[in-house]
């Protein structure tokens, strides 16, 4: 009996081996990023009062990636379309706007960019230690908190690491925020909007989807944001 138990323990000891093996390369796993794709959002008016003209505001949103750079696409019924191009390499944006017979864009560097974003507030971002799953991704929930919110309502943040785009937020109102943001708040214009990806196809994106369509016309800044705010305008009368 002894000797069958001596013979057991090398066997013992070689399966003891193969489980902590196993765990300590399973900590060592990398998930691999999602470098190109397109996630879709849901697009919501959570604090917009009158309900007919929100149903007809535009309620999804693509956002269409790779190599770094990404396009917001929101539409509605054909009426118009808006754009936004995030080089988020060279830190370069471009702003297009389809209104039917009036086709505009407009290209930023990170000094306009920076320009147009003082016209919006900056929140502070506070920790919170939950975490959820958005469209199959692992996020971590964060709290913005904005002066203008004054029952001291927080925006909800979900961010992503499992999306391959660096500096992503530099051109909106969270850059303090490192990773991608797969539910958010934007306000502008006087229309607060929420953002909260439902979908990610992980599918190859062509270059081309990044420029400039053709028939287009390059505007100032300052025309393209009276342009915008003319349509917000439209949604709240």
């Amino acid at each position: 009996m002894l000797t069958k138990r001596l013979l057991l323990l090398p066997i013992f000891a070689v399966f003891l081996s193969a489980l902590f093996s196993s765990c300590a390369e399973g900590e060592k796993v990398v998930i691999p990023k999602i470098s190109e794709g397109v996630i879709h959002f849901e697009l919501s008016y959570p604090y917009y009062e009158d309900a007919f003209m929100a149903s007809i505001m535009p309620d999804e949103m693509e956002m269409t990636f790779k190599n770094n750079v990404y396009r917001n696409h929101v539409s509605k019924g054909g009426l118009f379309s808006s754009t936004v191009i995030a080089d988020c390499n060279n830190e370069t944006l471009i702003l297009i706007l389809d209104l039917g017979p009036k086709r505009i864009y407009c290209a930023l560097d990170k000094s306009l960019s920076s320009t147009m974003l003082k016209n919006y507030p900056t929140p502070d971002i506070l920790q919170v230690a939950e975490f959820d799953s958005i469209a199959g991704a692992f996020c971590e929930k964060k709290n913005a908190i904005f002066d203008y919110l004054a029952d001291g309502y927080d925006v909800e943040l979900y961010e992503t690491f499992d999306v391959d785009i660096k500096n992503s937020n530099w051109c909106n109102q969270y850059s303090e925020i490192d990773g991608v943001l797969l539910g958010y708040e934007i306000k502008q214009f006087g229309i607060q909007a929420r953002m909260i990806a439902t979908k990610m196809d992980t599918v190859a994106v062509n270059d081309s989807i990044f420029n400039v369509p053709q028939g287009f016309k390059e505007v100032t800044l300052e025309r393209m944001l009276f342009e915008m705010d003319e349509i917000s305008k439209s949604f709240s009368y």
